[in-house]
């Protein structure tokens, strides 16, 4: 039931004390500073409501899947938020370890850019379609799909390789507040027609709401 690999690789968290398996993807994990908490991990391509629905109502605090490319469908996060539980990459668990309320951890790159689109005073609600690819609800009855893209310098393959994985979008939002936007990532985005913004021009964008 146990996997060693994660197991030795949660082992190597300095904070973790022991690990144990409840089931096959629940972990328990008892640490040196705070509480033991449980953990879902799943190992799947794409997340969906059903591969999460198992632990909505038991005392998992999050859920995360292993696979580094792995991605989670929005109705898979909405329903894990709705529920209290955390959710993510493999990331998002070796951050819980470290915090006092493991149910509450998020990934800082999405949690950063969603939270500034929320509070946009002309935006009136923000969608996960997926992990990386928001629906935001602007007041002018307008719906924009906004991808996430986490580069150090945005190229025009980052902008054409978001376009094939994340599928159609409006804008696409910079997420590494270092770096630049290349020449050649606008280029790339115009013909597409699309915007390549960073936070503080994304939010610009809204407030004009000339679109």
């Amino acid at each position: 039931m146990a996997d060693k690999f994660i197991e030795k690789i949660l082992h190597e968290h300095s904070e973790v004390k022991s690990v144990s398996w409840l089931s096959e993807n629940v972990v328990e994990i008892a640490r040196k500073k705070y509480a033991p908490f449980q953990a879902a991990i799943l190992k799947v391509k794409l997340v969906e409501t059903e591969h999460i629905a198992p632990y909505l109502n038991s005392e998992v605090s999050l859920i995360v899947n292993f696979p580094k490319a792995g991605r989670w469908t929005g109705a898979a996060i909405e329903l894990c938020e709705s529920h209290g539980k955390a959710w993510g990459q493999w990331g998002v668990l070796m951050r819980a370890i470290n915090s006092d309320s493991p149910e509450t951890t998020e990934n800082p790159e999405i949690a950063f850019s969603i939270r500034a689109l929320r509070q946009h005073s002309r935006v009136l609600a923000v969608n996960f379609l997926s992990d990386h690819l928001l629906l935001v609800h602007h007041k002018n009855g307008e719906r924009l799909r906004v991808a996430l893209v986490y580069e150090y310098d945005l190229t025009g393959d980052d902008v054409r390789n978001a376009w094939d994985k994340l599928g159609q979008f409006d804008i696409l939002l910079k997420t590494n507040p270092n770096g630049v936007i290349l020449p050649e990532a606008r280029e790339v985005s115009e013909r597409l027609e699309a915007k390549v913004f960073e936070i503080g021009d994304t939010l610009g964008y809204l407030a004009r709401g000339k679109f």
